[in-house]
């Protein structure tokens, strides 16, 4: 309970310090949301009159205590630009962010351990050493690179796919999910490649261990010692790693929902950013936070869970 107790109050005190850098940050930059609605053709007078109305004249601590008091009573305020609830512009595409974020971390998961189990099994084999110079070259590359490559190669050439036609969930759910097979293995690929190398050390070191003898002097063959005893123990530092890629994903997904032209959280972020669309912005970073900090919590109690000597502070 104490644990628990503690990570609530962590979580509520960040995500305060987030929404105040954040809301407080937009004051610096340059621009006016009143202005850049109106455009060039308006007038000084109508600027001010659009400025009273949007409450952009209040008083900061005013303006930022009535946005946290909203947001925490489920109204995350009106879009400048759309005139539109935030909440509502947020939950059509959130849909969409969340089902690329689920297929990249599946197939990071996925690829991360098929490929390191082999490397293991076949160490300082062809394969292995096949993987170690993929990996490297897989880690150095942006995941918008990647995004670019697909495009030109399976869009362009082969005409797997057509850059740019997305295939919205509500019309045709298959369709859908094979568009965003591309773009979510863009950004799996390097977090995969990442994740696969530090899983390989991981399960190399534990293969060097004495129970490890132990399980091959019982009659159990190198597959059932590595799979059934090895990556148990071996995974264990590879779970923050992996816990923390929910939330790269979603940052990946910024650059790769304009790479592939899906109308996603992300692409909406950087729209709302040009049009100093500041609610919508604020109310983006703030649950990108919470994605970051839940998966936190959720980590800890993994590796409560899969190792009982581990005590979570």
């Amino acid at each position: 309970m104490k644990y628990v107790i503690k990570k609530i109050l962590g979580l509520i005190i960040t995500l305060l310090i987030v929404s105040m850098l954040t809301f407080f940050a937009f004051e610096l930059i340059p621009g006016d949301p009143a202005r850049s609605i109106l455009g060039t053709d308006g007038t000084l007078e109508q600027v001010q009159a659009l400025r009273e109305e949007m409450g952009l004249n209040r008083p900061l601590p005013q303006r930022y205590g009535e946005w946290v008091f909203n947001f925490l009573h489920g109204d995350m305020g009106n879009s400048y630009y759309y005139q539109k609830s935030v909440q509502d512009l947020i939950g059509d595409r959130i849909p969409i962010t969340v089902a690329m974020t689920i297929l990249s971390f599946s197939m990071i998961l996925v690829l991360s351990v098929a490929v390191s189990i082999f490397s293991v099994r076949y160490a300082n084999r062809l394969f292995d050493r096949i993987f170690l110079i993929v990996d490297q070259i897989m880690m150095s590359v942006p995941p918008f690179f990647i995004g670019i490559i697909f495009t030109a190669v399976f869009g362009l050439t082969l005409h797997w796919f057509t850059p740019g036609g997305y295939v919205s969930y509500e019309k045709d759910v298959g369709g859908f999910i094979g568009y965003l097979i591309l773009p979510s293995l863009a950004i799996a690929l390097p977090r995969a490649a990442m994740a696969a190398k530090l899983l390989r050390s991981s399960l190399l070191d534990e293969m060097q261990k004495d129970y490890v003898r132990t399980a091959y002097s019982r009659g159990n063959g190198p597959w059932r010692v590595l799979l059934h005893h090895v990556l148990k123990n071996g995974i264990l530092p590879v779970i923050t790693f992996l816990g923390m890629t929910a939330a790269d994903i979603i940052a990946n997904s910024i650059v790769v929902e304009q790479v592939f032209g899906i109308p996603g959280v992300g692409r909406m972020l950087i729209s709302s950013i040009s049009k100093r669309d500041y609610p919508v912005v604020e109310a983006i970073i703030v649950l990108i936070a919470v994605v970051t900090l839940v998966m936190n919590i959720l980590v800890d109690a993994l590796y409560k869970k899969l190792d009982k000597r581990i005590e979570v502070i």
